[in-house]
């Protein structure tokens, strides 16, 4: 029999890669992922969207850490629309957090926009 020691977990957790030609603020992350106010999502869009936009990981944001985490094509899109003045955030959420967040981050997606691009494929089971 094996006896495991240490902090043992069964949540999961998705990083996001965001790029927008627009400054990416909560209010912004909002609107673009098609919440409104007054719906009864709107309290936990609104919580999604800030657990994606509090955890920025922005001081290793390059162009080797996105190509490790998200593939070529997504660091060749960030380098060649940051190089135009897009402005890009990289993003974290965990299934510890409420319903919503936890929903959104057991699955692995990619939204491409003229003007918006999310890949969150690095999801972590």
């Amino acid at each position: 029999m094996k006896i495991r020691n240490g902090f043992v977990t069964n949540s999961s957790s998705t990083n996001f890669i965001i790029i927008s030609k627009k400054e990416i603020t909560v209010e912004f992350l909002f609107e673009k992922l098609g919440f409104k106010r007054g719906t009864p999502f709107a309290e936990m869009g609104w919580e999604l969207c800030s657990n994606i936009f509090y955890r920025p990981d922005n001081d290793t944001l390059n162009f080797e850490d996105i190509k490790k985490d998200f593939g070529t094509k997504t660091a060749n899109k960030w380098k060649s629309l940051t190089q135009r003045g897009y402005h890009s955030l990289r993003g974290h959420t965990s299934s510890d957090e409420d319903t919503l967040t936890s929903f959104f981050t057991m699955d692995s997606f990619e939204i491409e926009d003229k003007d918006f691009y999310v890949n969150g494929k690095n999801c972590i089971w």
